[in-house]
C-alpha cells in the first residue's frame, strides 16, 4: 500500500487538520486525545472537561498527547494500533 508519512512532532497538525481528522473518525477533536499517554497524565487533565478548542491547542503544543498512529484514506480514519482495521483501508 502506498502512503504519505506526516511527522506530527516536526509539524503539528493545524486546527483545521484536526477537525477534518476527527470528522473522518466519527469523533470530535477531543476524541483524538490519548488519555493514557504520559503527556496527558502529566498534565492531570480530565478528558470529559476538555473542549474541542482546548484539545486542538493541547495537540498543537504537544503532539505526543494525540492518539497514534492515525491512518486515513481521505474517507475513513483508523486510530491506534489496530492491524485488523488497517486492512479496511487497503481494500480499495
Amino acid at each position: 500500500m502506498e502512503f504519505e508519512y506526516h511527522d506530527i512532532l516536526k509539524k503539528p497538525p493545524t486546527g483545521e487538520d484536526l477537525k477534518r481528522l476527527a470528522s473522518l473518525g466519527g469523533t470530535d477533536v477531543s476524541g483524538l486525545l490519548n488519555a493514557g499517554s504520559k503527556a496527558f497524565k502529566e498534565k492531570k487533565l480530565e478528558l470529559a472537561k476538555i473542549s474541542n478548542q482546548e484539545a486542538a491547542r493541547l495537540i498543537q503544543e504537544n503532539p505526543r498527547i494525540m492518539r497514534r498512529p492515525l491512518l486515513t484514506d481521505g474517507e475513513k480514519l483508523v486510530m491506534g494500533f489496530k492491524p485488523e482495521d488497517y486492512a479496511s483501508l487497503a481494500k480499495k
